[in-house]
């Protein structure tokens, strides 16, 4: 049998990285005002931490093995292309020879006249 790619041990724990917040505001150099005297309001209601969630248990995921599939052999390849586009061109010149008869047709019609 053979084995295509890394072989590691039953027991691999991956941690999942946290998910970022979005970019670090940076300050940006702006011309600063002069300061005034601006009384800070205090909180009405004063912030309580909220409890931690408990983690969630870990996960494991066992390796499964790739299932073989059987292979038929056969003498001659799968026809996977078009077809001919040879009766698309013998239309193309049908409709063309009958719009060429119907115009001159057409034309000795108006000759008569």
């Amino acid at each position: 049998m053979t084995t295509i790619g890394t072989i590691v041990d039953d027991e691999v724990l991956i941690e999942d990285e946290e998910v970022p917040l979005g970019p670090v505001a940076t300050a940006a150099p702006t011309a600063t005002p002069a300061p005034t005297a601006t009384p800070k309001p205090t909180p009405a209601v004063t912030p309580q931490p909220t409890p931690a969630a408990d983690p969630e248990p870990e996960i494991l995921i066992p390796d499964e093995e790739i299932p073989l599939g059987t292979v038929t052999v056969s003498d001659k390849l799968p026809q996977t292309g078009e077809s001919s586009p040879a009766p698309y061109y013998a239309a193309g010149l049908a409709i063309v020879g009958f719009g060429l008869l119907l115009r001159r047709k057409a034309g000795i019609a108006r000759r008569r006249r």
